[in-house]
């Protein structure tokens, strides 16, 4: 059983990328719980979802309402553990998942991290929409506000370590359309989820990554480090 466990390097990154860094990874998490509402919109998502293609929008904002930063791109989703979620704007970063390895390209800082998945799993507010961790272990779930026929799913993590004081996911079906994550200096990131395709055949070599000639790697897989 995969388990999550909040954690985040910041030694070589500007705050806007580890902003990023961390909510791309925020994406992909829970198991299905059987409670009504919105969560239980969450669990046909995981029931019934087995894949899925999207474009997004993020907008982080202060505690006063200011835009602080704007980012889009795609995100890619394939059961259990492949997933790519690419910016595009401003600047270019992606982070894939094969199943086996986790890579994040930051191709201004020409640099490519590498580690195996559990160990990104684990030290990452990690995969909210993949599936694999027990949500009850982590969060404290409730049903939230409905508007716009979205159903909304408040998680509360249960550590006060955690880097985000709640986390909100809005459903229209079986659909994520929304996320809202809240951290701990009062900043919050909103993602809108659109051109939604679900349960289409998903190619594996979306999920790799070809690394360029002359950028740097660092792995942290363990068989790099014996």
């Amino acid at each position: 059983m995969l388990r999550v466990r909040f954690h985040t390097d910041e030694s070589t990154m500007s705050m806007s990328r580890i902003l990023i860094r961390r909510v791309a990874t925020l994406a992909l998490l829970v198991t299905p719980v059987a409670f009504a509402g919105g969560i239980q919109s969450l669990e046909q998502f995981y029931e019934q979802v087995s894949s899925l293609e999207a474009r997004f929008e993020q907008t982080q904002v202060n505690e006063d309402g200011d835009v602080m930063q704007q980012a889009s791109g795609i995100f890619l989703l394939d059961r259990p553990n492949r997933f790519r979620w690419e910016y595009r704007k401003p600047y270019e970063q992606v982070i894939a998942s094969d199943g086996d390895t986790f890579r994040f390209y930051d191709v201004d800082l020409e640099q490519v991290t590498i580690r195996d998945v559990d160990q990104s799993l684990q030290a990452t507010p990690a995969v909210l929409l993949a599936g694999g961790a027990s949500l009850e272990d982590e969060f404290s779930l409730s049903a939230g506000r409905e508007d716009e026929e979205i159903d909304w799913v408040t998680l509360t993590p249960r550590s006060d370590q955690s880097d985000f004081r709640a986390i909100r996911i809005g459903l229209d079906g079986q659909r994520p359309v929304r996320m809202e994550l809240d951290d701990q200096l009062g900043q919050t990131t909103r993602i809108r989820f659109f051109d939604i395709r679900t349960n289409k055949a998903l190619g594996g070599e979306r999920f790799s990554l070809a690394i360029p000639d002359g950028v740097e790697i660092v792995d942290g897989r363990r068989a790099a480090e014996n």
